[in-house]
């Protein structure tokens, strides 16, 4: 199985360098069902699409783009299947990790905190694609916007018909 998230530190030059990936879920190491824990999501559809910038400051690495896919959701409102498009933005700023010569650890610094280290010869994007796709799924997804539910009488979902119970 190949592994499309990982971009070797060597092929990265000073400034900017442009990545575009496409690929099955699995490429980047999630699963076409990957957001199980959401009863609203059903499953990752098609390919991602991963477009990226990293920019490389010494052992610094800033990484922003986007990651494009598809899922298909059941709606929160009215309970039916659809599909939808995301076109999300991701960023994130990997460091290069020094190699402890003293045999100890070291606190980090404030500004360290929200850096991920790097202790490979290579950035894997997998992580950040992964978590980019679980927080676009949202826990409450609507069909639609104008989106009319389930008639709590009946049961007659009110975007595909009128509801017959006495209006009182």
């Amino acid at each position: 199985m190949r592994k499309l998230g990982l971009i070797a530190l060597a092929t990265l030059k000073p400034g900017d360098n442009r990545f575009e990936l496409e690929g099955q879920p699995r490429d980047f190491g999630c699963e076409v069902q990957e957001v199980k824990e959401n009863p609203s999501f059903e499953k990752l559809l098609g390919t991602v699409v991963v477009a990226v910038i990293i920019t490389r400051s010494g052992q610094r690495f800033l990484v922003r783009g986007r990651v494009r896919f598809r899922a298909r959701l059941y709606c929160a409102i009215c309970g039916m299947e659809y599909e939808r498009d995301f076109d999300e933005e991701m960023f994130a700023e990997f460091t290069s990790l020094e190699r402890n010569r003293g045999g100890y650890a070291r606190e980090l610094e404030p500004d360290e905190m929200d850096r991920v280290p790097i202790d490979a010869d290579f950035i894997d994007l997998s992580a950040l694609v992964r978590d980019t796709i679980h927080l676009a799924i949202p826990i409450a997804p609507c069909c639609r916007p104008d989106c009319q539910g389930i008639c709590p009488g009946c049961g007659v979902n009110l975007n595909q018909g009128v509801c017959r119970c006495p209006k009182g």
